[in-house]
């Protein structure tokens, strides 16, 4: 699922590209992918002019002129590509959007359906998930983390997977802040000490901050706007590296289960 860094490269992918743009035309080719009927999402985007894109967590938030606001979760496997008129296209490409002026568009492909495309208007955004969700990895500041952390009495990696305490974050970038701050993902969220916090929040920011730079990480579906694959996956210490050694310590990387999810760890760097 892309994440913070993924979903954020492919915000400023679109931002350069898409400002200004109208949406001349909306073609729906599976009604699974929409929070809503086809008619209504065509006819809501028809001749929108776009005005801003941004990102809440992993949400994408295209600003319409007319207070409209398309709102795109990638799940699994959600791909936005900018691409020629004439290129094919293949049967994962689930909705369409014609822009003018230029010879582009932007197609949603997604191979598992599970990612979400909906607008919104003034009316209906109270009601919304995007109101639920907590403040975003890059932006709340290490006291606040360490406050927070201090008032759940969880687990340290499904807290931080949860998307209504940080957003943001997902199984890659949380496996990877835990090993570099050498805690175990287990670990009680309120019996972490300020300088742990602090070191957490310090590697977190950072991974984030370096996976961005790399245009995110390509494990297997997600690519940029462009269709360019990330290059953060080159520099993934525990994620997706189970059976091999540590490079700290040079113990055998497992991957176990914890909360449901997949989870890497390094039993020498972080011990239980």
């Amino acid at each position: 699922m892309p994440e913070l860094p993924e979903v954020e490269t492919i915000v400023r992918g679109l931002r350069r590209k898409l400002i200004g743009k109208k949406i001349a035309a909306v073609r729906v080719r599976s009604a699974r992918v929409l929070g809503q009927s086809p008619l209504g999402f065509r006819c809501a985007l028809a001749g929108a002019i776009i005005r801003e894109i941004d990102r809440q967590g992993k949400f994408i938030l295209i600003s319409c002129e007319g207070d409209l606001l398309l709102v795109a979760h990638l799940r699994m496997t959600g791909q936005f590509l900018l691409v020629p008129r004439e290129t094919v296209t293949d049967k994962h490409t689930h909705v369409i959007f014609d822009l003018e002026p230029g010879p582009e568009q932007l197609r949603y492909r997604d191979v598992r359906q599970f990612g979400r495309l909906e607008v919104l208007t003034k009316a209906n955004r109270a009601s919304h998930s995007l109101n639920n969700l907590g403040p975003d990895a890059l932006d709340i500041d290490a006291v606040t983390f360490f406050l927070n952390l201090r008032q759940k009495k969880r687990a340290i990696k499904p807290l931080l997977l949860d998307q209504t305490f940080l957003c943001g974050l997902g199984n890659i970038y949380v496996d990877e802040s835990l090993y570099r701050s050498r805690i175990h993902p287990l670990t009680q969220a309120d019996s972490l000490s300020r300088e742990q916090a602090r070191d957490l929040h310090r590697h977190m920011r950072r991974i984030l901050g370096q996976s961005i730079r790399a245009k995110g990480t390509t494990v297997s579906d997600y690519r940029g706007p462009d269709g360019i694959v990330g290059g953060y996956q080159a520099y993934l210490r525990v994620y997706a590296r189970h059976g091999e050694p540590c490079g700290v310590c040079g113990a055998i990387i497992q991957k176990t289960r914890v909360g449901g999810r997949g989870t890497h760890t390094c039993p020498g760097c972080q011990p239980g």
